[in-house]
């Protein structure tokens, strides 16, 4: 989340100190953007009229000491000019309404709202065709996993088998290092989609529960809470995390494979 922060330089450090504070409690991934601005040069104008639209949002720190200075009050105009959310943070309170609004931009929760219709004729059918989304997602996840077992499968087998007729050697060991990489990339990837098909399905479930607060009744959120809300372990753990297991052991068993090759190799 790119922040375009506001501030007087005496504070940059606060400034930095308390939102690198704020990400870690939040468990957000920021980026602010501080610019150097000099009453000599108006270059740093257009700088800052470029970071501002391409910033997310806008933070005032230390709103008072700013308002005392002439190029953070044209940054604070220009930011209200660009219509950007403009968040105050001071270094002498807890910020909690700073923090919830925070928060709120950064999981774009406003803006989810507003995809909504509560007067909406079509709920129940763009419901329906949310739940079929995701069963689709579903298939497409399973049959990528077969694909990456097959594959990768393939490759130990056909390494088993040229180490078992005998057909490696010193000078040929290189095939074996070759299939090492190819299964270990593939293993990055897998991974790699496993987590965004987990992230895509969790966010058509998003979609999914709030449908469910215009209809009669909510199944899904039902079953949702009924499993803890993910907030319990026994009662339920993220398929996501569970699947992700599977190409890191893949790949471990890669690596020890090559391992083994490679200490053969030595002592060969």
């Amino acid at each position: 989340m790119k922040l375009f922060v506001i501030h007087r330089f005496k504070d940059r450090k606060k400034a930095k100190k308390s939102l690198a504070k704020f990400a870690k409690d939040l468990s957000l991934e920021i980026s602010p953007i501080f610019l150097d601005s000099s009453g000599k040069d108006e270059l740093w104008k257009y700088d800052a009229a470029s970071a501002i639209e391409q910033a997310e949002a806008v933070v005032v720190f230390n709103k008072k000491t700013c308002e005392e200075s002439e190029n953070a009050k044209w940054e604070i105009e220009k930011s209200k000019e660009a219509k950007k959310e403009i968040i105050d943070i001071s270094s002498n309170n807890e910020n909690v309404d700073a923090l919830v609004k925070l928060q709120s931009l950064y999981e774009l929760k406003d803006e989810f709202e507003s995809c909504f219709s509560p007067d909406s004729k079509d709920t129940f059918e763009l419901y329906k065709l949310m739940i079929e989304s995701s069963e689709s997602l579903i298939q497409r996840r399973q049959k990528t996993n077969a694909f990456f077992i097959t594959v990768i499968g393939s490759l130990l087998a056909i390494a088993g088998l040229l180490a078992k007729t005998g057909s490696l050697n010193s000078d040929s060991i290189g095939i074996l290092y070759g299939f090492s990489v190819v299964g270990l990339l593939l293993c990055n990837s897998w991974r790699n989609l496993i987590d965004n098909y987990g992230k895509l399905n969790k966010s058509k479930f998003d979609v999914i529960l709030r449908l469910e607060k215009d209809l009669g009744a909510q199944i899904f959120s039902a079953e949702w809470v009924s499993l803890g809300k993910g907030l319990r372990p026994t009662k339920y753990k993220s398929f996501t995390s569970t699947e992700k297991n599977v190409p890191l052991f893949f790949g471990l068993l890669i690596v020890l494979l090559t391992l083994l090759a490679a200490i053969w190799q030595i002592f060969s």
